[in-house]
């Protein structure tokens, strides 16, 4: 009986070690299979975010292609009406939103509820606002100038990403051979996009000084695009930041994207709105309804499509600003062009030839995107191959 009780001990003590062993280890089948979860939700959420922004930007290309061939062209379409599109849809936003918050049980993973980036929210909204108007109000130039001239200025949002991100930032920017290269055949696939992307562009230049100050207002448009993606970034960042030190989180909930995206589309309609009135373009909404060649039921529905589709599209682009990169969520912004080159095409000129242009942008951008996700699954294999401590 005497020489039993000691093993007892013994044994309870064993027992007591292993799991507290078992929790500090960091190579425990336990934080493997946690690691390999969050490595499964972040690809999971990648390719629904391309395929979100890629499906969004396709539909909104196509619907405003439908409405600058229907339209009366012998009145001046609504220039602000057009860019108020791209942020007057959140409202719908609204309903994943609140799904999303009320069956979370976390709530303080919210980006308007973080201690450590509240404060700085105060100034970084409206910077966002005004960087989200202006790209809005800049990207309606391509109906002012040829879409060939077009294309070749607004790609340089590919390299401009980049350097805000480096220099005005700061942000984690990983420039390596892959990257570039993928930039490279972005680059080349958003140039040899020439065709069928944009009915309510001109053929020809309409003078020499117009034009100019018009590609001058395209370049605005990308720079601004660029500042956009690269501002956003920098505010996941910081948050992600926050998010590891207070609760140990690597990766914030998806929510963060659409409590942005609805805080600085709610700001920027009302200028929108107001711009719209104090232009006199609400004075034109009637009159272009009722020139509609489809009937004004057509106009309404088109209009209301293209507010959703760029919901759609601005959910997976920064959908992907917070999974991947700014620089990854410019790639497939450009990368689609050659798509919708195609369905355009498809849709609206049947007689129109797949010509050389479209194949080599088609190409050149399959391999854009294919470098930049083998890049992120290298980066995935080397930081598995990496000894834990």
């Amino acid at each position: 009986m005497g020489y039993n009780q000691p093993m007892q001990s013994n044994s309870q003590e064993q027992f007591v070690q292993m799991p507290l062993y078992m929790e500090h280890g960091s190579s425990t089948p336990i934080n493997q299979t946690s690691d390999s979860n969050q490595r499964l939700k972040k690809w999971v959420t990648i390719i629904i975010c391309i395929i979100l922004a890629v499906t969004g930007q396709c539909i909104t290309r196509i619907l405003e292609n439908y409405y600058f061939r229907h339209r009366n062209r012998s009145r001046r379409y609504s220039f602000w009406t057009q860019s108020l599109l791209q942020v007057v849809g959140f409202p719908i936003l609204l309903v994943p939103f609140l799904l999303l918050v009320l069956s979370s049980k976390k709530r303080k993973q919210l980006l308007i509820t973080s201690d450590g980036v509240a404060a700085a929210l105060l100034v970084l909204y409206p910077i966002i606002v005004i960087y989200m108007f202006c790209q809005a109000f800049f990207s309606n130039i391509k109906h002012r100038i040829p879409f060939k001239v077009f294309t070749l200025i607004y790609t340089s949002q590919l390299f401009f990403t980049p350097i805000f991100s480096i220099f005005i930032f700061s942000n984690k920017v990983k420039l390596n051979r892959w990257t570039i290269v993928s930039l490279i055949l972005a680059t080349l696939a958003g140039t040899f996009t020439l065709n069928t992307f944009s009915a309510g562009s001109p053929i020809i230049y309409n003078g020499k000084i117009h034009t100019f100050r018009v590609m001058y207002l395209a370049v605005c448009g990308a720079v601004f695009f660029s500042l956009l993606l690269a501002q956003i970034r920098n505010i996941f960042e910081a948050f992600i930041s926050v998010c590891k030190e207070s609760t140990n989180i690597k990766q914030p909930s998806f929510v963060v994207v659409l409590e942005l995206l609805i805080f600085s589309f709610l700001y920027t309609t009302v200028i929108f709105v107001a711009a719209v009135f104090i232009s006199g373009d609400h004075h034109n909404l009637k009159r272009e309804m009722d020139g509609f060649s489809k009937g004004q039921v057509s106009y309404v529905w088109t209009m209301v499509g293209q507010a959703v589709a760029w919901q759609i599209y601005w959910v997976g682009i920064v959908g992907l600003v917070l999974a991947v990169s700014a620089e990854f969520s410019n790639v497939i912004s450009v990368c689609t062009w050659p798509i919708v080159s195609v369905l355009v095409a498809l849709f609206y000129n049947k007689y129109d030839q797949f010509d050389v242009f479209r194949g080599i942008a088609l190409g050149a951008a399959t391999l854009s995107v294919a470098s930049y996700l083998y890049m992120i699954l290298k980066e995935k294999s080397e930081d598995d191959d990496q000894p834990t401590s």
